[in-house]
């Protein structure tokens, strides 16, 4: 092929070229790099070569591109041209007449590096308009795709954290703590009604948290306007709140029935406690602080001689007889530990007799639950504190041992006659029954496992906090009551009877 012919084809080639001397002015550019920078897209029809201009021979190649090009050209391409002589695929725009000119560059150096060497430099430039707008729309399909991916994230944290607490504060506490961790989000509240825009607040969120019932106000959400933060994505903030709004219609309906549930057991626990000059009977019975189920902790306080403390008759009115009393704890919770608890409660007292003592009492109860298949694995403690012969008898199915504290205040539990819960395995005659004397003034407290069981702590350590205090307690003369708040963080329902026997009474 001629030098003419190489020439023409040099000058025609579909791809825009220059020749560069070393310090990158242009010394030679074909027609297509002229059409392009006149303006003509590449593809479309343009002017023939003659009535183009030749205004960029003797131009530095930085004053035909945008400045951004210009300080990449000079910071990597003329280093890199320097020293390896070539490079490929660099992304430049080209300055038009109207908007730039997306490229990619590949430049090769002829001769060697360096000033006065006569190197020059072969260009070509590929346009890549279409490439350029396909990684925009790539760019704007990842944010896109990122944006819906972190909602996403956002509503399913929303879902768990709701889903974690049932009462209506948790609920409220939930939501607003899952909105405000957002990025985005400098501030969130839950107003009565939707507060209108203040000045500096043009970016406010205000969304409306309606039940299916009721309305519980609206979320307002203030977001961060420090540079380079995302707002946060309100369709998936309208999300959050609609499930805020579903899980707080929950949490009131399950307080609702919840709180139904436990005015049931109080009024089944509920009783005139008996009365006397040589006794004090007090009982305390506490639902769980956490969680909105009702557990199956019960307590009786009853005397077998019908209505002998209510009676006018010389003996009841000083107190002399036999007090029955027992505490229980059904395995489990909600309704149908309730309900079992209610019925064990029942068969307790229609099952003892005057004189069979407490552990023929409790083989009674271990065949009702084994025979109606009702309050298996239940613990129960049954005691006749006899204030005639100052002594305690009890009998334990698996339940916690009594607590006996004397009045100087030593404290010490009762592990006698114990044996296995009901409907387990005892068969009938087994159960054993202990025996405690009683001095003026000696408290015997009867508990259930909400009283000194924690989660963060072994039972010894509940055992033994209850009888510190206890002891303390008996000492300052405070009630006994005050033993069911030992916790801080009680999870499970605590119940607790006290009895404080004064010494005999004489008769008239």
């Amino acid at each position: 092929m001629s030098d003419g012919s190489l020439a023409d084809a040099w000058s025609r080639a579909p791809v825009a070229m220059l020749r560069l001397d070393e310090d990158g002015t242009v010394l030679d550019a074909n027609v297509t790099f002229l059409r392009w920078r006149a303006g003509h897209a590449p593809g479309q029809p343009s002017p023939p070569s003659h009535e183009l201009p030749d205004p960029v021979v003797g131009r530095p190649l930085g004053s035909l591109i945008t400045a951004g090009g210009r300080l990449y050209w000079e910071a990597y391409v003329a280093p890199a041209l320097a020293l390896n002589g070539r490079v490929e695929d660099v992304s430049l725009a080209l300055r038009t007449p109207g908007e730039p000119l997306p490229v990619l560059v590949t430049a090769h150096r002829r001769g060697p590096a360096g000033p006065g060497s006569g190197a020059e430099i072969d260009v070509a430039m590929f346009a890549s308009r279409g490439r350029a707008e396909f990684e925009q729309e790539l760019v704007r399909a990842r944010t896109s795709s990122d944006r819906w991916a972190e909602g996403l994230r956002w509503v399913q944290e929303a879902t768990a954290a709701l889903s974690r607490v049932a009462g209506v504060d948790q609920v409220r506490d939930a939501l607003l703590g899952v909105v405000a961790r957002h990025p985005g989000v400098a501030r969130v509240t839950l107003e009565t009604t939707a507060p209108r825009p203040s000045a500096g607040e043009a970016g406010l969120l205000v969304m409306p948290v309606d039940g299916v019932q009721r309305s519980w106000g609206h979320l307002v959400v203030v977001p961060h306007e420090r540079l380079g933060d995302v707002p946060p994505d309100r369709e998936a903030l309208t999300t959050v709140v609609r499930q805020g709004a579903i899980a707080l219609d929950r949490a009131q309906l399950a307080e609702q029935s919840v709180s139904v549930a436990h005015e049931l057991q109080l009024a089944m626990l509920a009783g005139d406690l008996p009365e006397r000059p040589d006794l004090d009977v007090v009982a305390e019975y506490r639902p769980a602080t956490s969680g909105l189920t009702v557990g199956g902790d019960w307590y009786d306080v009853f005397d077998l001689d019908r209505g002998a403390y209510h009676r006018a008759d010389r003996g009841a009115a000083h107190g002399h007889g036999v007090l029955h009393v027992v505490i229980g704890d059904v395995v489990g919770h909600g309704l149908a530990s309730a309900t079992a608890m209610g019925q064990l409660r029942t068969a307790t007292r229609a099952l003892a007799e005057p004189g069979i003592g407490p552990a023929k009492v409790l083989d009674r109860l271990d065949m009702f639950v084994r025979h109606h298949d009702i309050g298996f694995g239940s613990t129960v403690v049954y005691a006749e504190l006899d204030t005639a012969n100052a002594t305690l008898t009890y009998a334990s199915a698996g339940h916690l041992p009594p607590l006996h504290v004397r009045r100087a205040g030593a404290a010490e539990f009762l592990w006698a006659g114990r044996s296995l819960p009901l409907g387990v395995g005892s068969a009938p005659g087994e159960r054993t029954e202990g025996t405690v004397p009683l001095a003026p003034g000696d408290t015997v407290v009867l508990y259930t496992d909400g009283v000194v069981e924690r989660r963060d702590a072994p039972l010894r350590d509940g055992l033994e906090h209850l009888a510190e205090h206890a002891a303390r307690l008996a000492q300052s003369g405070e009630s006994a009551t005050h033993l069911v708040d030992l916790g801080t963080h009680q999870r499970d329902d605590a119940c607790l009877i006290a009895l404080t026997w004064h010494g005999p009474t004489p008769r008239p």
